[in-house]
């Protein structure tokens, strides 16, 4: 008879897991409310199941899957989320008892936008639950499939035909703009629009290439000046300038709000968009996802 093959504890997969989304022994520990030498000891154990690799090394603070982590990582979490999906439906969700951490994946301007409303809705109503808010990477389809995210947020419209999904709002573009911009007062006209100067921030979503398309149509373009890559600080570049940026609505407002700047309507047609919550099909019968959705439509969608 052949050797039965070598069996691995099924704590030890989920403590691999834990590390490695932590990049921390130590908050991987508090997150599994048990001791660091419990986690050193187990991921020693891992380590010599698979041949003595590090399955970790240590880079600027934190810990770095080596390439056996990352192909490890890939495997166990998959089955991690489909061990517990035979589960979840049996169990019953406690919001304001869990301590549950959910990954919801965003765009850059979405993070901006909606983060705050998102965090007071939870926290409001489940203290100990824990959020990540990560960036919408380009696996992301692979990445609600394996259990790595539990939501995606966003106008991902490639995501319609591999998830479940709710709609939270519609959204137009406008055009933000200092409140002391020297020639354009509480109109945009289509003739300023095309002289004035622009910034443009370079994303993945079709915002930018909606607005070019309309104005090719009529043999026009935008001077763009410069281009950038996130959101973050346009008021800042905007102050006290003749520049204009394109930006969504929710967006623009927030900036309106802060203060020094001024957002107007479009020139010119362009087609809204639709921003959305997606999930794994898998997750239909979770309560706990469930719940998560239920709270993002709450805070972000239209009233």
């Amino acid at each position: 008879m052949s050797p039965a093959p070598p069996r691995l504890d099924l704590n030890l997969v989920r403590v691999f897991v834990t590390i490695y989304e932590a990049r921390s022994v130590t908050r991987a520990a508090e997150r599994l409310a048990l001791t660091q030498p419990t986690l050193s000891h187990a991921l020693a154990r891992l380590r010599e199941a698979y041949g003595g690799d590090s399955l970790f090394r240590r880079a600027a603070g934190r810990l770095v899957p080596t390439s056996v982590g990352e192909q490890l990582y890939q495997r166990f979490s998959q089955a991690l989320a489909s061990i517990d999906s035979t589960l979840e439906p049996r169990q019953r969700f406690i919001a304001a008892q869990s301590t549950r951490r959910f990954r919801i994946a965003m765009s850059d301007v979405g993070a901006l936008s909606f983060t705050s409303a998102l965090l007071r809705q939870i926290q409001s109503r489940a203290p100990r639950v824990e959020i990540d808010i990560e960036k919408i990477g380009e696996q992301v389809a692979d990445d609600l499939a394996l259990g790595r995210l539990d939501a995606v947020v966003g106008n991902q419209p490639a995501l319609l035909a591999s998830t479940s999904s709710a709609p939270l709002f519609r959204e137009r573009y406008v055009c933000v703009m200092s409140v002391h911009h020297p020639t354009i007062r509480q109109k945009l006209t289509l003739a300023q629009f095309v002289a004035s100067r622009h910034i443009m921030v370079v994303t993945p979503t079709r915002g930018n290439q909606l607005i070019d398309e309309a104005l090719a149509e009529r043999k026009l373009a935008r001077k763009v000046v410069a281009r950038v890559p996130h959101f973050m600080n346009l008021p800042q570049l905007l102050d006290h300038t003749d520049l204009l940026v394109l930006v969504p609505n929710r967006v623009a407002q927030m900036y309106v709000r802060l203060g020094g700047i001024k957002a107007l309507p479009l020139p010119i047609a362009v087609p809204e968009f639709e921003v959305r919550v997606h999930w794994h099909v898998r997750n239909e019968s979770s309560k706990a996802h469930q719940w998560l959705v239920e709270q993002i439509t709450a805070a972000l969608g239209q009233a």
